[in-house]
């Protein structure tokens, strides 16, 4: 347990902690006096030393600070950059659209194949599509986990062309691990000309939706899959279906 001297030092580094973050954002804004003179920093540097040396407790305080204001500005950050990135986000001249085109609710996702989550997921949207009847589903591809999803990916959006995407892609989400063969064997119960779809996985039309995936979850901060962007709302990583219908709800809501 902290010692209340420790706990009295806590709120000492908590305010020199603060006061050190948010000097460096003043400096850069504006060129004010400093606010501590060096001695009065040095001291104050002494304190916090001292503090962490008798309650090393205090360094889990202040990492939850750090976490929670990381987590905080990234959300903000990332809120900011789907309304910059929209039109991209929500562009379907490049893959195809599930359920219904003139649906209210707008879902996009970013997966990958051979992700076991995305598998998971996939099971939650397809009923969501089904039961809603109002959702516009756009997916978008981004294989990111090894060769073998970026070859599923490749075949998937090249079967655009074929009018077969739907078809293929929920085929591929079933699938528990999936190799080259397995792609190629789908394709072919699918009823999907081998040869014209090859032709369109090496096509500038698969390359270009591939390469817009990577490049708007690099420029908007994504880190893995799957992805939601629900609307407005930021959605990461394997959502309940529950969870997913209560956003869907708050949105229509609030329309």
């Amino acid at each position: 347990m902290i010692k209340i001297r420790g706990l009295k030092l806590l709120s000492v580094v908590l305010l020199l902690f603060s006061y050190f973050v948010s000097v460096g954002t003043l400096k850069s804004e504006s060129k004010s006096p400093e606010i501590f003179s060096k001695i009065e920093i040095d001291v104050i540097k002494k304190i916090a030393i001292e503090a962490l040396l008798e309650n090393p407790e205090i360094l889990i305080e202040v990492s939850k600070i750090l976490k929670e204001r990381d987590e905080k500005e990234k959300s903000k950050n990332i809120s900011r950059l789907l309304k910059e990135y929209r039109n991209e986000l929500f562009d379907v001249s490049d893959t195809d659209i599930l359920g219904n085109p003139n649906g209210d609710i707008t879902i996009v996702e970013f997966f990958d194949y051979n992700c076991s989550y995305c598998k998971i997921a996939a099971q939650n949207i397809r009923k969501l599509i089904k039961n809603d009847g109002n959702i516009r589903f756009i997916p978008r591809e981004w294989p990111i986990l090894n060769s073998t999803s970026v070859f599923a990916a490749k075949a998937a959006i090249a079967s655009i062309k074929q009018d077969k995407y739907k078809e293929f892609h929920w085929k591929l989400m079933e699938e528990k691990r999936l190799n080259e063969d397995r792609v190629i064997s789908i394709a072919d119960e699918l009823d999907i000309d081998l040869i014209e779809l090859e032709e369109g996985m090496n096509s500038k039309f698969v390359k270009n939706h591939i390469e817009k995936s990577a490049l708007l979850a690099r420029k908007i901060g994504f880190s893995g899959t799957p992805l939601f962007i629900i609307e407005d709302n930021f959605v990461p990583g394997y959502v309940p279906i529950e969870e997913m219908k209560a956003i869907i709800n708050k949105i229509r809501k609030n329309k």
